[in-house]
């Protein structure tokens, strides 16, 4: 018997970047797969476009339609029996009782394998009903993107045990941050979207005019303002522009300002939005520049150098996070930085200097493949039939 597996995305295309390279791996070929995107897409046509855009309309994938599964009337009963249960626990089992009915009403599927959720383990209604039909399924936590998170922010659950059942908590890299209590169902497989990458030709081409650059949606807690970064990306378009190098913008998938960069942009033509994903980019690159974001790992994957063109505060200044701290310089820094997958950019004309790209180039990969395992995929489909048996 095939098993069978549902993906739950609640809100972040991240979730789908992580998880759609080992869906169209061979090794997960055995698999019959579910999608559900719940906060994606406003119909399911957009939501198919999404999952076409991922490459993953194959033979053993399956996109649920939302319609399917969630009616108002049923959500708005449960909304109001979650606020109930803040007060009194009287209301649990009740509430556990019409989330079992009401699933059952709306045809949820009750022969899930295995049930893959974010590890921010928020509440969501849809998913709550999938677990509760699903009893005997395996619930595999998995990450958001290629990120490496740490205690006390906002994508780590506290140090209290986690009140949901968890049968596996799959980890990109050794170095993330894992809940003693739970320290027993944590394993490392890396990250597909990475380890599919390692043995293909690489991007990197130090005659390329293409840069390509990240952008970010949030600033006060990546160590600078959102001025600063502003400032420094028109920079780096004029000195683009003046360098005859054209400028491959990717935008954050969920910046709401956006209008902020392209009022900037519209004052160069070596500006280009490019709107594909990075897990299946094949455009040759010089270098990557990208305010912080863990985004640029898709790049180093294919070896092409990265900078961090961040403008960071003095670390006195800063509001400290798990995700920043102090280097041996006394300067604000990260884990990308200090892993050495990223470097720090303090001079431009760095893009032009060919020794020093070639070498950031073996430099950050190798740094990658240690942090971050090759054969994700093997080890990710070898863990679940260990679990099935």
């Amino acid at each position: 018997m095939r098993k069978k597996v549902l993906i739950f995305i609640h809100k972040s295309l991240g979730e789908l970047d992580w998880i759609a390279p080992f869906i169209k791996s061979k090794e997960a070929e055995v698999f019959d797969f579910s999608i559900y995107l719940n906060k994606m897409g406003d119909s399911y046509a957009e939501k198919k476009e999404i999952i076409g855009r991922y490459g993953l309309d194959k033979e053993n994938v399956i996109l649920l339609n939302n319609a399917n599964y969630s009616k108002s009337f049923y959500k708005l009963i449960d909304k109001r029996l979650q606020k109930l249960k803040k007060t009194t626990g009287f209301f649990k089992p009740l509430a556990k009782y019409l989330r079992l009915r009401n699933a059952k009403e709306l045809a949820y599927s009750e022969d899930f394998d295995f049930i893959f959720r974010d590890y921010q383990l928020r509440y969501v209604y849809e998913l709550s009903c999938f677990l509760r039909v699903n009893r005997k399924a395996k619930v595999i936590v998995f990450p958001h993107a290629i990120a490496i998170p740490r205690i006390n922010t906002q994508f780590v659950v506290d140090k209290r045990p986690p009140d949901v059942k968890i049968d596996l908590w799959i980890e990109n890299s050794s170095k993330a941050y894992q809940l003693p209590d739970i320290r027993d169902v944590f394993y490392v497989t890396g990250a597909p979207g990475l380890s599919s990458f390692y043995n293909l030709e690489g991007l990197f081409d130090p005659g390329s005019s293409n840069v390509l650059i990240n952008t970010r949606n949030e600033f006060d807690l990546h160590g600078c303002t959102k001025e600063a970064a502003l400032e420094r990306f028109d920079q780096v378009l004029a000195f683009c522009e003046q360098k005859g190098l054209i400028a491959q913008i990717k935008h954050h998938p969920r910046d709401h300002e956006l209008y902020l960069y392209r009022d900037i942009q519209k004052k160069y033509t070596c500006a280009v939005e490019y709107t594909g994903t990075l897990t299946n980019i094949s455009m040759k690159f010089r270098a990557c520049l990208s305010f912080f974001s863990t985004s640029g790992l898709f790049l180093t994957a294919r070896k092409v150098p990265v900078f961090d063109i961040t403008p960071y505060v003095p670390f006195s200044e800063f509001n400290l996070s798990a995700l920043h701290y102090s280097d041996a310089e006394g300067r604000l820094t990260n884990d990308l930085m200090e892993i050495g997958v990223q470097e720090r950019l303090i001079d431009l004309e760095d893009l032009f200097t060919m020794g020093v790209l070639a070498e950031l180039s073996e430099k950050q990969f190798s740094s990658l493949i240690k942090c971050f395992p090759a054969n994700s995929n093997r080890l990710v489909a070898s863990k679940l039939e260990e679990l099935s048996v």
